[in-house]
């Protein structure tokens, strides 16, 4: 039986497609690698946002990552920060770049 690779597997398995070997170690996991590929992005001309939605709130988290270019945004929610930023980058990464 084949065990199905989990979402954020997935997630880490679209980056490496478009990214190769750019793309930085443990991005999906870890704020600090996550922000290392938004600069990426920002090199290839994105802008790039990341914005607390719970920001008064102990218990709930909830981060959008937003990457603009030109007139186009490519946003995503997720309460991992890293998670969000993994997101957006893959779409802006697709239909943006």
């Amino acid at each position: 039986m084949i065990m199905s690779e989990s979402p954020i597997e997935t997630l880490e398995e679209q980056l490496k497609q478009l990214l190769g070997e750019a793309l930085p170690d443990q991005a999906v996991y870890n704020i600090n690698a996550a922000m290392e590929l938004a600069g990426i992005l920002e090199t290839r001309g994105f802008t790039f946002q990341l914005k607390d939605m719970c920001p008064k709130s102990m218990t709930e988290t909830n981060w959008r990552a937003t990457f603009l270019k030109e007139d186009a945004v490519f946003s995503a929610e997720n309460p991992q920060s890293s998670v969000a930023v993994c997101m957006a980058a893959v779409e802006a990464l697709r239909n943006g770049s």
